[in-house]
């Protein structure tokens, strides 16, 4: 592990690679007064100098009610005159190794095929749709926006206690510090802004660097959606943006889904689960607590790991045993069934009641690493 003055070292590294300044771009991790150095593996040469570094970010989760151990991975750099020699394997490796003791799961973004050699799966869920100015001016032609500002979030008092309380009115969300808000929310060049009605803040978006995708929009009343999305289409003078959502907010979904120009399902992240049977119980419980599930049982031992999830009247229920002959899937089958809408096609006759797969774990940029 990265020693706390190696600092200047790890950070050069991070900024030689990716042609970033690492302290800006992700200050919930880099900031001045914050000795990230635990959470950096890295590889030193012969004569102390970092040759490669991988990190992980602890993001502890509530998920359903139940609290998940997550870890997001990033900032995989190898120097360029030490690439070819293996260090980010080794690097990965050993974090794989290590995480069962501290994490349910991993999370990363990145190539595909790159981490699917460490067990990593392309899968979740994120609803992406396209609103312009002309849904503005037709379907939301009787939306009232009159008292409505935007403004930069943390110009206004007590921002950083609104954004947490609504983000912890969420079916699913990382636990974020009050006291790091504004660099969470800002992390990866975004903008949040405040919704307001008559100075009152009613909720809050996240923007891209461009302006012309919103990757969080969190509103307090469901109704004041359409009216967050038309005072920021005026706002922004875009012409058209996106609008990111996770596939359990219901009210934003059907809200969106009434005006939106069009939408795409896509993946959210890749995704090396650690303990299948508390990911499975968080996430299923937020799938039938918004989404809704039919009733099933289904059993199986994933990656050695036996399990039996059943939804009935009482809920979801997750059991550390598996029913006697039980499918056995191996990490990439069994991810593959819980991630992604390619489960039908895993090999092994897994018997899975309608609708319960991929579950819908989103990211939002803002937790990103």
């Amino acid at each position: 592990m990265a020693r706390p003055d190696e600092r200047e070292e790890y950070i050069d590294l991070a900024n030689y690679a990716f042609k970033i300044d690492v302290e800006c771009v992700l200050p919930k991790m880099y900031s001045k007064d914050i000795d990230s150095s635990g959470m950096h593996m890295v590889a030193a040469d012969g004569q102390g100098r970092l040759r490669a570094q991988v990190a992980v970010y602890p993001e502890p989760m509530n998920a359903g009610g139940f609290p998940l151990r997550v870890g997001y991975l990033g900032i995989v750099s190898v120097h360029p005159r030490a690439r070819g020699e293996g260090h980010m394997k080794v690097l990965m490796n050993k974090w794989i190794e290590e995480a069962p003791a501290s994490y349910d799961m991993l999370v990363l973004y990145g190539n595909r095929q790159r981490y699917e050699y460490f067990d990593f799966t392309l899968g979740g869920v994120k609803i992406k749709y396209s609103v312009g100015e002309v849904n503005a001016r037709h379907a939301l032609r009787e939306v009232n926006v009159e008292g409505l500002s935007i403004r930069p979030l943390f110009e206004i008092e007590g921002a950083a206690a609104y954004a947490s309380k609504l983000n912890e009115a969420r079916p699913s969300f990382v636990h974020r510090s009050e006291r790091q808000m504004q660099d969470i929310l800002t992390g990866l060049e975004q903008q949040p802004l405040g919704v307001l009605e008559d100075d009152k803040l009613i909720g809050y978006l996240v923007v891209s660097k461009t302006g012309k995708e919103l990757t969080e929009l969190a509103m307090e009343r469901a109704a004041d959606i359409p009216r967050a999305i038309k005072a920021y289409l005026a706002h922004s003078g875009a012409d058209w943006i996106a609008v990111f959502a996770p596939e359990y907010d219901t009210e934003l979904n059907a809200s969106l889904s009434s005006f939106a120009e069009n939408y795409t399902i896509e993946t959210s992240d890749m995704y090396n689960i650690m303990d299948f049977a508390r990911v499975l119980e968080a996430y299923l419980t937020v799938k039938h607590r918004t989404i809704g599930l039919m009733p099933g049982v289904f059993s199986a031992v994933l990656d050695g790991q036996p399990v039996t999830a059943r939804v009935d009247g009482n809920g979801v229920t997750v059991e550390r045993s598996a029913q006697p002959g039980a499918v056995e899937l191996d990490k990439k089958q069994a991810q593959t069934l819980l991630l992604t809408p390619h489960g039908r096609y895993v090999g092994g006759g897994a018997h899975v009641p309608a609708g319960w797969f991929p579950l819908p774990i989103f990211w939002y940029i803002a937790d990103k690493f």
